[in-house]
């Protein structure tokens, strides 16, 4: 009853009467959900579901209902939309100064629950070998939340495996971010909160939380980098029957380099670096690296590849200083 119940939480309750002028003379009364990666979403009445246009080959648009625009410099814009031909500059309610239809990056829905203002994935990954009894399952998930001057991130990622004669192992990790725009410019200010439990390398639970600074000097339908940089408290509880050769609380420096590049419709890559060094125990740094590959084939539906290394030059005794994983999923997408 409850997964029955879950789809109805993305329902949408707006009118199918935003208009969509096409570069060919086509012309589609719809509902607007979203532009992200230069794809278009929208929704008829006529249609069980969505369909994706190429927004470069989007003449104009006219909406009657809200949305919240983004453009390359990362400036965020609420209200009614519309759009000549003759200008090619999206309009807001509101707001005399128009966007360049090709410096349009993000369209979102607004003016609805928090819940339909959210956009994500999820996705599920088993393998199974009958010779050794070995099974592999990963789960992975995004979820992100974009207002005017809000933006929330929270990625998470498992893998658990089980083998004959051997210890069952698993890795968690979450990555949280909370930020907000700073005077109407691409600086943002806010808080991290990321965490990592890994059997592999003895850590039951290791928990980073601070303030941080970020920017986006590159935000465009087709690349995306963003640069972060935080000033974090670290509480590592490690594993009953290990020792630790560094101090389980530290006053660390953070950095992040988060890196996007996708095709219309088809393939994405994101790569994201987090390090850390530490300010309290001289010497030290750790280190985590994700990379993704997503190919989507068929409307939301997508397949992943993922690599991930977590890195500390002072692991505990006995444990590796590098964790490396590789995984393939099968996820689907929300928005």
């Amino acid at each position: 009853m409850l997964l029955a119940y879950v789809p109805l939480l993305w329902a949408s309750t707006r009118l199918s009467n935003d208009i969509v002028y096409m570069k060919n003379g086509d012309v589609i009364t719809c509902e607007i959900r979203s532009l992200e990666q230069g794809q278009l979403t929208i929704k008829q009445d006529y249609a069980n579901s969505t369909v994706v246009l190429d927004w470069k080959k989007v003449d104009h648009i006219d909406t009657k209902q809200p949305f919240v625009i983004i453009d390359t410099n990362g400036k965020a814009l609420s209200g009614i939309l519309s759009e000549t031909t003759a200008e090619h500059l999206v309009r807001v309610t509101g707001n005399e100064v128009g966007i360049p239809h090709n410096d349009v990056v993000s369209i979102q829905e607004t003016g609805e629950t928090f819940v339909r203002r959210l956009r994500g994935d999820i996705d599920l990954g088993v393998d199974l070998a009958q010779s050794n009894s070995q099974k592999n399952l990963t789960l992975q998930g995004d979820l992100t939340y974009q207002a005017t001057t809000h933006l929330f991130s929270l990625t998470s990622s498992s893998q658990f495996t089980s083998q004959q004669e051997t210890k069952n192992t698993s890795e968690t990790t979450v990555k949280s971010e909370y930020f907000i725009e700073l005077r109407r410019s691409n600086w943002y200010g806010g808080a991290i909160a990321n965490f990592l439990s890994s059997s592999e390398q003895q850590i039951s639970l290791r928990s980073t939380l601070g303030g941080a600074l970020a920017i986006r000097p590159i935000y465009t339908n087709k690349t995306n980098l963003s640069i972060i940089g935080a000033l974090a408290y670290t509480k590592e509880q490690d594993a009953s029957d290990a020792t630790s050769t560094a101090s389980t609380r530290s006053l660390d420096a953070a950095a992040a380099v988060q890196y996007s590049t996708f095709r219309f419709d088809s393939t994405s890559f994101d790569t994201t670096v987090w390090v850390y060094p530490s300010l309290t125990s001289a010497g030290r740094v750790r280190m985590t690296l994700n990379q993704d590959v997503y190919y989507k084939f068929y409307k939301d539906f997508y397949v992943r590849a993922s690599f991930y290394d977590n890195y500390d030059n002072r692991p505990v005794v006995g444990a590796p200083s590098n964790n490396l994983g590789v995984s393939s999923t099968i996820g689907w997408s929300f928005r």
